[in-house]
């Protein structure tokens, strides 16, 4: 059976980008949050578990070719972008000692694998903050999208066993582990054995003797599909022939309000 040839094919990063605007904030004693993620160019550092989390699906996403957290940060007063420290520097100094609401960072940004870039708020559900700091992100909207730059909210469920949060750290692995684990006979063998129609973990691996450790890398790369923004990997999860098939991954839609 000849198979698609984008099975385990995905982005990687190709060029340099920048670092960020500013460091991540600093946790005074508390651990920090690291993380280590391909398309950003290695560890990274965030400042909530909101934030890892939605970092490991960006990671899985295949629209996404790279992204940086805090990646600029956004003068409200001069109404511009600050991509660097020393930009960001310059404008607090021009604006001296105003107050009220003067600059907004974004969480992450990311470059499409069609080229456009994209800006994410995180929030954790609960603490999504009062009227006035969403006056400010409304502001810096504005600004962004005359850059180019779509500012999107992503809310993290306060729930730790949504299926979207469990599926994401399920299948961020998966996907360094996929060409280690996936054989063309294992591939071969799904397959056929889903031809007719949806079938049950859990009757997929008992038929063909395969763990169920080998389904998270089966749906990371499209060999298989499911509906992983409702259902948790497991058991009793309804599987599909993928055939390189990756809108499976697209989980962020599922956190935005």
């Amino acid at each position: 059976m000849s198979r698609s040839p984008s099975y385990g094919t995905r982005s990687r990063r190709t060029s340099t980008t920048n670092a960020g605007v500013r460091l991540t904030a600093r946790t005074y004693g508390k651990a920090r949050i690291g993380t280590y993620a391909e398309k950003a160019a290695g560890h990274i550092t965030v400042e909530s578990d909101a934030e890892r989390l939605v970092a490991h699906m960006l990671c899985i996403d295949p629209r996404v070719r790279s992204f940086r957290q805090q990646p600029f940060t956004v003068d409200l007063v001069g109404e511009r972008l600050l991509f660097t420290r020393e930009e960001l520097s310059e404008a607090r100094q021009a604006r001296g000692g105003r107050a009220g609401e003067v600059e907004y960072t974004p969480d992450f940004a990311t470059v499409q694998a069609d080229g456009l870039q994209l800006a994410y708020e995180v929030k954790l559900e609960g603490f999504e903050g009062d009227g006035r700091y969403w006056a400010k992100v409304e502001l810096a909207r504005e600004i962004m999208e005359a850059y180019c730059y779509p500012l999107l909210t992503v809310v993290v469920p306060a729930d730790e066993r949504h299926p979207v949060l469990v599926n994401a750290q399920l299948l961020k692995p998966a996907i360094a582990r996929a060409r280690e684990y996936l054989t063309p006979d294992v591939i071969d063998r799904v397959e056929g054995y889903c031809k007719s129609g949806p079938v049950l973990q859990r009757g997929l691996c008992a038929d063909l003797q395969i763990a169920p450790g080998f389904i998270p890398p089966l749906l990371a790369v499209g060999v298989l599909q499911a509906d992983l923004a409702h259902h948790h990997i497991s058991g009793a999860l309804e599987l599909s022939a993928g055939y390189g098939d990756l809108s499976h991954l697209y989980l962020i839609e599922e956190l935005q309000p």
